[in-house]
């Protein structure tokens, strides 16, 4: 049985999974966290189960965090572990997973499929060579031995995941002889099998259904069951009726958020795709108005705002001409999630606006599920904003000069105050100001005098 805890973040999901686990001692649990210190904190909450975290260090040798995985999986251990260790699971670790009879918690949500740079000369060499074959969409690797060398990290992935190929139109069965290198991309994807290997699952997550994993069910036809958390008088958590318990917090949200509203400095992310990844890409003029409003912001509005204060982000493939003086160090990746190192950061820089990679997209569209855009934007979002000190119920300071961005989170903030019912609501659509004249109504904005342009 699989269940979606979906409950927005500081609900008591981790501590209802706790209260769980000690209440079910005879369950064997793999709990997997996206943090070293989360590890620790199941340790140090379920006492009497012995959670043990893998290591390098064990029994006086060292070894692969897998390989000692698969040991104590094998002694029928409790184990505490991070996301990444996941997904090196092998088919025989799962098949020992099954005969025991694991329970697994995933706290915060995996990537279930992930885009992997690789170039095709080196998957036919590989193909050519007979370590790996082609069956319809999926590459898997053949039982020809592969000595360490540069395809070491690429054979370890393909032993627990799959590779398929994919187009700019979400094709995945294409035709190895006649592949267009710059409209084909690979992906690796986790097997349901992974979750299918375990005899009850739940998944502490928020905004479900925005997420890889929730595709992957509905694409295997996995069927899932929603629970919420409920908080007794005493102070404790454990799951219950969805949606269940909100804190209290969530309903001020909108005055903990402080977002920069001056018109001059927002105007260049006024059309509904500007900002994006491919409009940075074919406007270099864009991203350099846009790097002299993020230096405006820094020094003229935050003033003497120290760097790790700060946190930033935008595209990597812009992230060297965004850079400036003041915040460069503080950058952090847009989809960032395990990241616990930055909850001091209280004067934000979001400087994207987000899209699911086309054939990404249109794969899932060939599945029968229908991706919510926003709602994909949104959640990305607010998992990064949630690095910051927001998460220690601070008050934080952020730019977001895209429109879209900025509208998905006003309008989620006050779905958050108006009624507790309708925090899992889709987001709706901005009006769009400056429509297909955005950029003639920037260029009369910055003819205008201002205070703001250097």
């Amino acid at each position: 049985m699989i269940h979606v805890c979906d409950s927005i973040m500081g609900s008591g999901k981790t501590m209802a999974a706790i209260n769980y686990m000690n209440t079910h001692p005879n369950n064997k649990f793999i709990y997997i966290t996206p943090y070293l210190d989360e590890a620790e904190r199941i340790k140090n909450g379920c006492m009497n189960l012995h959670f043990v975290e893998p290591n390098e260090w064990s029994n006086g040798a060292y070894h692969s965090k897998v390989k000692h995985t698969s040991q104590l999986i094998k002694e029928g251990r409790n184990i505490a572990s991070t996301h990444q260790a996941f997904k090196y699971y092998s088919p025989d670790m799962l098949e020992d997973i099954r005969n025991k009879n694991y329970c697994l918690i995933i706290d915060e949500s995996i990537e279930v499929i992930d885009k992997y740079d690789l170039h095709h000369d080196d998957l036919e060499m590989a193909i050519n060579g007979g370590y790996v074959v082609r069956d319809g969409d999926t590459y898997s690797m053949t039982n020809k031995a592969y000595q360490r060398g540069l395809f070491s990290e690429f054979f370890r992935l393909l032993k627990t995941r799959k590779l398929i190929r994919l187009d700019d139109k979400g094709n995945s069965d294409l035709d190895d002889k006649s592949v267009d290198e710059k409209n084909s991309y690979y992906y690796w994807i986790l097997p349901p099998s992974f979750i299918a290997s375990f005899k009850e699952v739940y998944i502490l997550t928020y905004m479900f259904e925005s997420q890889s994993i929730h595709h992957l069910l509905a694409v295997n036809n996995m069927q899932y069951e929603r629970v919420g958390i409920k908080k007794t008088e005493d102070g404790k958590f454990s799951f219950g009726e969805y949606p269940g318990y909100v804190p209290e917090y969530a309903k001020h949200m909108k005055d903990m958020v402080h977002i920069l509203e001056i018109p001059k400095l927002n105007a260049i992310g006024g059309g509904r795709y500007s900002l994006s990844v491919n409009s940075m890409r074919n406007h270099p003029e864009d991203v350099e108005r846009l790097r002299k409003n993020i230096g405006n912001v820094v020094r003229n509005i935050w003033g003497d705002v120290p760097a790790n204060r700060k946190m930033w982000s935008s595209f990597t493939t812009v992230r060297n001409n965004l850079s400036g003086k003041g915040y460069t160090r503080s950058f952090l990746p847009f989809n960032a999630r395990a990241k616990n190192e930055y909850k001091n950061r209280k004067y934000l820089i979001y400087a994207v606006n987000i899209f699911m990679r086309t054939p990404e997209k249109l794969f899932y569209q060939k599945h029968g599920i229908d991706v919510n855009e926003d709602m994909y934007a949104l959640s990305t979002m607010v998992q990064w904003i949630w690095r910051s000190a927001i998460r220690d119920g601070d008050e934080i300071y952020i730019y977001i000069p895209s429109k879209r961005m900025r509208t998905l989170l006003i309008n989620w903030m006050e779905s958050l105050s108006d009624d507790e019912e309708k925090i899992y609501i889709e987001p709706t659509y901005y009006e769009d100001t400056y429509g297909r004249d955005w950029r003639k109504k920037l260029t009369e904005v910055l003819d205008e005098d201002t205070d703001f342009d250097d």
